[in-house]
């Protein structure tokens, strides 16, 4: 679906400004916005968490600018990233949708990468919570564990003759 969504894109230049700063030297002078936009993703990801602060910030401060699609899918980008706080998350997804629902209206051609991405955070929030979940009945399971390991010992320690002798009969 992603790769649809990229070739259907058509070509501009983005590698002339010099405001590209999360493409590879490699790339081709000549990117679609989709392209672009699929590499921005790759270069948040790999933000650490003061890199991606400057980073949003700095993103934020452009969309301000810049009230177009392009803008607002990296602002969205942006708030998506693994650096980014669950509270950022929840912005991206609600950014997501708005992106989704515009697109549709404007028939972009970002239409296909925009549901891509929404759908990858909703998909990664919803495992950061299963395992949130699993965590926590993890440590349950480990705190009545260590209660019965407490009470055995208590058996083990008493004295034999306070309990008592079971006869056996023949």
């Amino acid at each position: 679906m992603l790769s649809l969504a990229l070739s259907a894109c058509s070509s501009v230049s983005l590698r002339g400004s010099g405001n590209q700063y999360w493409l590879k030297a490699s790339a081709p002078a000549i990117v679609t916005a989709a392209d672009s936009l699929f590499a921005y993703h790759a270069y948040v990801r790999g933000l650490s968490a003061a890199e991606w602060s400057k980073e949003n910030e700095q993103v934020r401060e452009t969309a301000n600018r810049e009230n177009s699609e392009f803008q607002r899918m990296r602002q969205a980008i942006a708030a998506a990233a693994p650096a980014a706080g669950a509270r950022e998350h929840v912005r991206a997804l609600q950014q997501f949708e708005q992106l989704e629902r515009e697109s549709a209206k404007q028939n972009s051609s970002l239409r296909g990468l925009i549901a891509a991405l929404r759908s990858e955070l909703a998909e990664r929030r919803r495992l950061e919570d299963a395992l949130r979940e699993e965590s926590r009945r993890a440590e349950d399971l480990e705190q009545k564990l260590d209660a019965l390991k407490a009470i055995e010992r208590n058996l083990q320690d008493r004295s034999p003759s306070a309990v008592p002798a079971v006869k056996k009969s023949r």
